[in-house]
């Protein structure tokens, strides 16, 4: 059975908030203990997107900005700033956290987060080689596999070149490995290095959902449409190459997102979607 506009808008805001808020529960935010999310922490992610979700969940914004400031050494600025872009893209965000200070005043509802825990395996990363583009690489390869340059800058926000550069100097070293074709240069980590750190491949990528659930509600699911199915329907299709592209970054589902009209291509979203859902 299709579901309604109206019922699909309020799981999209639901789960999109639930999975920022385990976001920040793994990241050392404060907040009720709930069932932890299978996915990676992200701070970059929680940040840009809590920025926009916090009119859905006001204590968003405040966990975001107070986390920022009592961690500010775990965010890597040039990939928020990157992130911030792909959410301005689609609506104005009222705070921008690289303008924010690292702060002496601590919160009591704010601390360091757990480097030991699996889900902060980037937060370890970052410890260990800084919040830089070379962590981000090496825990792309840790929790997708193989990769090439742009395959990792494509899904991690990241520029194309600066990925490379350090791949290369990755490569020197010895860390990873490099398979090369007539058609592209292919890098995997180094199997006695990858053995250093516990992880798992990643089920979910956080930013590549709340992405396409950001342009779902402002360009699909909007007030002034949610109550002619004909305008939603006409709406994803006017963004299905985009929507399609986001929720298979976003992660795997044995579904195909397809349908030659309006209601067909619909139903598959809500379908590939809802499958997204049982990821995390």
């Amino acid at each position: 059975m299709m579901m309604h506009p109206k019922s699909f808008k309020t799981l999209i805001i639901d789960n999109a908030v639930r999975l920022l808020w385990d976001q920040w529960v793994n990241l050392g935010a404060w907040s009720k203990p709930g069932q932890s999310a299978k996915v990676f922490s992200d701070p970059e992610c929680a940040i840009a997107f809590s920025s926009y979700f916090c009119k859905h969940e006001k204590r968003l914004e405040k966990i975001s900005l107070d986390w920022s400031k009592a961690n500010l050494q775990y965010i890597n600025h040039s990939r928020l700033k990157r992130l911030r872009k792909a959410v301005v893209d689609h609506i104005q965000l009222p705070v921008d956290i690289s303008e924010v200070h690292a702060s002496t005043t601590s919160s009591k509802y704010i601390t360091e987060p757990d480097a030991s825990d699996i889900s902060n395996l980037l937060i370890r990363l970052r410890l260990i080689f800084g919040s830089t583009t070379r962590a981000e690489v090496i825990f792309h390869l840790l929790t997708m596999g193989r990769a090439n340059s742009n395959q990792i800058a494509v899904h991690r926000f990241l520029n194309q070149k600066a990925v490379l550069l350090e791949l290369e100097k990755l490569a020197k070293a010895g860390v990873v490995v490099e398979k090369r074709s007539a058609r592209e240069r292919l890098f995997s980590v180094q199997r006695n290095f990858a053995g250093l750190f516990e992880s798992e491949i990643q089920s979910i990528s956080p930013p590549w959902f709340l992405l396409a659930s950001l342009l779902m509600l402002e360009g699909c699911l909007r007030d002034e449409l949610i109550d002619d199915e004909y305008l939603v329907f006409s709406a994803f299709m006017d963004h299905k190459r985009k929507l399609s592209d986001y929720l298979q970054k976003a992660g795997e589902c044995n579904l195909t997102l397809s349908g030659s009209r309006a209601y067909e291509f619909y139903e598959s979203v809500t379908d590939y979607y809802t499958c997204l859902c049982t990821l995390f």
